[in-house]
């Protein structure tokens, strides 16, 4: 799996025109539990841009928040991007992505998630999606624990290793869509439609092929 998430880190660069949207990151800092006004404990992942962080064995009751840096992240280089790596951790509360550009987000086979917990993907800045072009990098989640569903409003990337997931209410299928591939991405992408979906067999030679 870590393998996977260097490699992701090194060839995921496709992106796609994305909707906008309007969050407030969270106040607490780094991977310490910190006492809120309401007594709740939170979690808070902060990410500039060439930073990883590998997180094990902690069983989260309440949210967790990964914070990627817009500004040191929108026009960083390819070794300068941003990830997170989760492994056997259970998410009972939930897991919130605030990013405006590239951080890979990865789910490790030992992760679970509690009844009612999903991951949710928010834009830290206002509007800022909508100058992305094919050569930006927005955030991805790479999955490889089952029962994960992700939710967004704006242009995310799920990719996956093997296990279903459930993408803004559809799931979708690696061993129907990309049996034969190393991985299978669902991008979502909003136009003057609305929002859309392009589903993409990634191969480990870094191949690209655009699903129907």
């Amino acid at each position: 799996m870590k393998k996977l998430f260097i490699f992701l880190m090194a060839v995921m660069l496709l992106a796609l025109a994305a909707c906008s949207g309007t969050d407030t990151p969270a106040s607490t800092e780094n991977s310490d539990p910190t006492q809120s006004e309401t007594n709740e404990v939170q979690y808070d992942y902060q990410l500039k841009a060439g930073e990883t962080t590998e997180v094990y064995d902690v069983t989260f009751d309440q949210m967790v928040t990964v914070t990627v840096d817009p500004a040191s992240t929108r026009d960083g280089t390819v070794d300068l991007r941003s990830g997170i790596y989760f492994d056997n951790c259970t998410f009972n509360g939930g897991l919130t992505i605030l990013g405006d550009y590239h951080a890979m987000v990865s789910l490790g086979g030992g992760c679970s998630f509690g009844d009612g917990s999903v991951v949710t993907c928010k834009e830290v800045t206002p509007g800022a999606g909508e100058d992305m072009g094919l050569e930006d990098n927005f955030v991805k989640v790479f999955v490889s624990c089952e029962d994960v569903t992700v939710d967004t409003e704006y242009a995310v990337g799920v990719v996956t290793d093997g296990p279903d997931f459930v993408f803004n209410g559809t799931t979708y299928s690696k061993e129907e869509l990309a049996p034969d591939t190393a991985l299978l991405g669902v991008y979502s992408i909003c136009g003057n439609d609305g929002m859309s979906y392009m589903k993409l067999a990634i191969g480990e030679d870094d191949s690209i092929e655009v699903l129907e």
